[in-house]
């Protein structure tokens, strides 16, 4: 191989490497109904994902979560149904990157929802950021419960991955 082909095949492994990470979609920062909110956690990346992609046991750590049915584990392309603040969501899971990211997307009648959760290692604990978008109509008189409901998930999951 001459050195111009080694160096191509070296940019495509790093491109490719930079992408295996990639949300495969993103919340819609321009949506009229966007939020993000982020928050530490005393606990491994490994363990505050493992309790992100255990979608059966939402309901045991989300005080909003009533109800989900999802046959077998978390992984792209996955379908699941739930109930959370007397809403019936079906919903389908866009990306599950191990320990890093989990994401899906969402319908509630007429209303799209892409929600998103990020975690990084900081210092022996996790940096959770999550970002969610919805459109549809309607879906601007809901900014307000969306960022209450983000921080209050944040808030149990952090209690959840400490307490265990």
């Amino acid at each position: 191989m001459n050195k111009f082909t080694l160096i191509a095949l070296f940019l495509l492994i790093i491109s490719l490497n930079l992408n295996v990470n990639a949300m495969n979609i993103k919340a819609d920062s321009t949506a009229k109904c966007y939020a993000s909110s982020e928050i530490i956690i005393n606990a491994s990346n490994q363990h505050v994902f493992e309790i992100l992609s255990n979608i059966k046991k939402w309901p045991e750590w989300q005080s909003s979560v009533i109800k989900v049915e999802i046959d077998g584990n978390a992984e792209v392309d996955k379908t699941f149904k739930w109930k959370a603040g007397g809403l019936n969501i079906k919903s389908k899971l866009h990306t599950v990157n191990p320990d890093s990211e989990i994401g899906w997307t969402g319908r509630i009648w007429w209303i799209k929802a892409v929600h998103n959760w990020y975690l990084t290692e900081e210092g022996g604990q996790t940096k959770v950021i999550v970002k969610e978008s919805l459109k549809g109509l309607g879906s601007s008189m809901m900014r307000k419960s969306l960022e209450e409901g983000m921080k209050k998930n944040l808030d149990e999951l952090k209690i959840q991955a400490e307490k265990s």
